[in-house]
């Protein structure tokens, strides 16, 4: 890439990400919290955020950890790193592993200040098969159990503090847009848990996430390292073999929690057109259960609005009030999915 080309890179990049802060910061006390929990929600730093979202108070972002032959990295989910990672080779990213950060990373990291700042934490996790992070943050909360009653009882908030973890079966874009629609409602605004939790279920349920790998022998070698029995349909599908040759670049799909293959073109940008294709199918026949889709892209998302196909869905979106939201594909994502990869993310009607 051409030092120009580049630059141009980085600036689209660049132009849709906010900074957030390093480490977990006290916010002040709102006296009405004892009458009025305060629900936050978390996601792993493997979910394709937007940088708006990732500045929202009630969201925080859990690290993973990132590593290469020789070097470790804690995936904090920041635009630096999110933009240091852009400048990696394929041939780099196909060599890294995706795991849960340790206990004593998150207790640094995140204690105490993230048991005082909300009284209900629900943690979207992604899809077991590829990171269980939910783990770290349970244990590190059991560690400073005692502390944390301790302290929300000197600022006068209830002692009682829970955690909830929701397998959201997705990854990538998909827990990112679960996160959005529960932002976004009623019983988010008016802290009602169960309520949540009963959407957030409901959503799992319904959540479709498409994916036109950049690079599939990259997703054959990354995910089959994790030796998972869920991931097979995806391995198989991107393992290189003489009769895929002229089909090499495969649709897939992860709908409800199972990984499938959908089809088979001889070309990236077909695959991703197909994709592009299917969400505006979606919205055209109605069958969107909310109304918002997202896709995310490893790469320049100014030239990916160019595209015809995205001037098109746009149009749709915008005519059956659908709102379109594109973001970068996270670091983890670039691992998972390899790099200059596009994911879709949508939520279908409950079926009759």
């Amino acid at each position: 890439m051409h030092d120009d080309e580049k630059n141009a890179y980085l600036l689209g990049f660049a132009s849709t990400q906010q900074k957030i802060p390093e480490r977990e910061e006290a916010l002040p006390i709102d006296p009405d919290r004892a009458q009025s929990p305060l629900t936050g929600l978390m996601v792993d730093a493997g979910t394709d955020l937007s940088g708006t979202m990732a500045a929202d108070r009630r969201v925080r972002i859990l690290p993973l950890t990132i590593q290469w032959p020789g070097r470790s990295l804690l995936d904090k989910g920041t635009a630096e790193i999110r933009t240091v990672s852009r400048q990696l080779s394929h041939e780099r990213i196909r060599s890294a592993e995706v795991s849960a950060p340790s206990v004593e990373a998150l207790s640094y990291r995140m204690h105490p200040h993230l048991a005082l700042n909300f009284d209900r934490l629900l943690l979207l996790a992604t899809h077991p098969a590829l990171v269980d992070a939910s783990r770290s943050v349970e244990q590190m909360l059991k560690d400073h159990q005692d502390e944390i009653t301790h302290l929300r009882r000197e600022r006068h908030l209830r002692p009682d503090y829970a955690l909830q973890v929701i397998p959201t079966g997705s990854l990538l874009s998909g827990p990112a847009l679960q996160a959005r629609l529960l932002l976004q409602s009623a019983e988010m605004r008016m802290g009602e848990v169960p309520g949540l939790l009963r959407l957030a279920k409901s959503l799992t349920d319904r959540t479709e996430v498409w994916l036109a790998p950049g690079h599939p022998g990259d997703v054959a070698l990354t995910l089959g390292r994790l030796e998972h029995h869920d991931l097979s349909p995806w391995v198989q599908a991107c393992s290189p073999r003489l009769t895929q040759i002229m089909h090499r670049y495969p649709v897939l799909s992860c709908k409800g929690g199972k990984f499938a293959l959908e089809s088979r073109t001889n070309k990236w940008k077909s695959a991703a057109s197909r994709i592009i294709e299917t969400a505006a199918q979606a919205i055209e026949q109605g069958s969107l259960g909310a109304p918002a889709i997202q896709l995310s892209y490893d790469g320049s998302i100014r030239e990916l609005r160019d595209w015809p196909e995205m001037q098109a869905l746009k149009k749709t979106a915008a005519d059956h009030e659908v709102k379109l939201h594109v973001t970068h594909m996270s670091l983890g994502g670039r691992v998972w999915a390899s790099a200059q990869s596009l994911s879709l993310a949508l939520i279908r009607k409950a079926a009759d």
